[in-house]
């Protein structure tokens, strides 16, 4: 019986790997070698654990399963892979946590004015800032997978009114008290003072926040975008910075990674910028090759895969 051939497209730490001993006796594991182009070794993959570029997919004549193992899909969006029978899968599902966190601490940041006491600490200089307390304000949620859910959760502990916005057609949680379809996009914007971006880059969502969405919101607000930079019309965004529309904004992700030395994001003082690391955790490696071993384990056993992506909507 021939063996189910499967390459991790990258090294692993040690103990991530050692978990790949808990596979199906008929499944042959082997590493990309680093430095090797992917389409050197996929001729006859049938799993690939990592990403295959338009340049590799002539070659992977016995693809059958690509796993993602990060949340986003989009790099996978062309043409011949989203013409392919070959099935996508991805690790939605285990950022929520640490996304969440990080979604707060650039907000607390913000209204805080934590930036500013840190560059008074470089002088020794002591000095009360004017800080905006949050309890009692609206908090819009673009995107209701499970990073907007995980926020929505810490957001009622913050005494926030939770309202959000999706482009599937949801049932609303308990801890939003309105969910509105993208076709209510401008009275959902209307109400939030605190903008949390969570939704995927797709054609659909592509500089979906523009100069009518910031000028919708009430005065004052903050946007804080932890999804993808490419569902925030930039120009527009430093613009109702600069005229005081919006008080801030905390991003995570740019429309172009990583943020070139020429924006104005990186001059403006009612800005915080990290660079794509929401997703960070000492967890997040392990919880993803469990992930992957799991539906590996379905998949000899001809079982549905979990986390399956559908390519059509690219998420």
């Amino acid at each position: 019986m021939n063996k189910i051939k499967v390459l991790i497209g990258s090294r692993q730490a040690p103990e991530i790997e050692a978990m790949l001993s808990d596979i199906p006796g008929n499944v042959e594991v082997r590493f990309l070698p680093q430095g090797d182009p992917l389409r050197a070794h996929i001729a006859d993959v049938e799993i690939l654990f990592g990403h295959i570029g338009e340049d590799a997919m002539p070659e992977a004549n016995a693809l059958r399963w690509a796993h993602q193992p990060h949340a986003g899909v989009e790099g996978f969006m062309y043409p011949s892979f989203k013409a392919s029978d070959v099935v996508l899968t991805n690790c939605r599902g285990l950022y929520g946590t640490q996304i969440a966190e990080h979604a707060f601490a650039l907000l607390l940041s913000l209204t805080r004015h934590i930036p500013i006491q840190l560059e008074f600490m470089k002088t020794k200089h002591w000095e009360r800032t004017q800080c905006i307390e949050l309890a009692g304000m609206t908090m819009g949620i673009l995107g209701l997978g499970g990073i907007g859910r995980a926020i929505a959760a810490r957001a009622r502990a913050f005494e926030f009114e939770v309202v959000a916005a999706d482009v599937e057609s949801i049932d609303k949680p308990d801890t939003v008290s309105e969910l509105y379809g993208l076709d209510g996009l401008m009275p959902f914007l209307a109400q939030s003072n605190i903008l949390m971006v969570c939704c995927p880059s797709t054609p659909e969502t592509h500089k979906l926040l523009s100069h009518a969405q910031f000028n919708q919101m009430p005065d004052n607000s903050y946007v804080v975008n932890v999804s993808r930079g490419k569902v925030v019309d930039e120009e527009a965004l430093v613009a109702a910075l600069r005229r005081g529309k919006l008080a801030g904004a905390g991003l995570d992700v740019t429309y172009t990674e990583p943020c070139p030395p020429e924006s104005p994001l990186w001059e403006q003082e009612n800005v915080i910028l990290t660079s794509h690391s929401a997703g960070a955790s000492q967890h997040i490696r392990r919880r993803a090759m469990q992930l992957f071993i799991d539906n590996l384990h379905r998949y000899v056993a001809a079982e549905p895969l979990v986390n399956v992506v559908d390519k059509t909507k690219g998420y």
